[in-house]
């Protein structure tokens, strides 16, 4: 009986040892953690003011803190990916985007298609700088606008996005939601960027999974 409670209690430490190593794994390997500052390219408006103040990287939570105008992107390209992640106004509404196949050269505002996130309009995609997509209409800013109404979250409450790039195809869901499918895309690969737009907000929980 003994030696069963011992084998009992073995097995239930190895499985709590690996599940804290695996959450030790997943939380280091963020890319918003301080270990991965070097792995971003930082395109801010006024040239005087350091990223550091604008971008804020810690334990897998990024910090916008609204200092400035401009973006952070991955200097790696991605093509054929899924990216989750959550994000949140901190004191105010405000506007601010996911930049997605962002193409060289860096300026602001960059060549890409940029994910709204700019409050009440969650899921709104803009074809930016002369990008295209066969949904878009609109001959001046290329906005092609959710299909259905706003589901964002209240001030301070976390709000989740899921954006889907595949060959030439992007689909948009906000807090589980299909919000927006482009087709057609002008280019399918580039960095993936997060903008800031003066407001501050969070983002957390971010995660880049290629697809075959």
């Amino acid at each position: 009986m003994k030696s069963k409670l011992v084998a009992i209690l073995s097995v239930f430490l190895f499985i709590l040892l690996s599940v804290c190593i695996a959450q030790k794994s997943t939380k280091n390997s963020s890319l918003f953690t301080q270990a991965n500052v070097s792995k971003w390219e930082y395109i801010i408006n006024d040239k005087t003011v350091s990223p550091s103040r604008v971008f804020v990287m810690n334990d897998g939570l990024l910090q916008i803190t609204g200092v400035s105008t401009g973006y952070l992107r991955t200097k790696k390209t991605y093509t054929n990916y899924e990216l989750n992640l959550e994000w949140r106004w901190t004191k105010k509404l405000g506007n601010s985007g996911v930049l997605v196949h962002i193409q060289q050269k860096d300026s602001i505002w960059p060549v890409c298609y940029q994910v709204q996130q700019k409050a009440d309009a969650a899921g709104d995609i803009i074809c930016m700088n002369g990008l295209w997509a066969k949904e878009c209409t609109d001959s001046v800013k290329f906005t092609v606008k959710k299909s259905l109404p706003s589901n964002e979250k209240p001030l301070g409450e976390w709000n989740r996005m899921r954006i889907i790039c595949n060959k030439k195809t992007i689909k948009v869901f906000v807090n589980s939601i299909l919000q927006n499918s482009l087709t057609g895309l002008t280019v399918k690969k580039g960095f993936i960027g997060f903008q800031n737009e003066g407001t501050p907000l969070e983002f957390r929980k971010l995660t880049i999974v290629s697809k075959k």
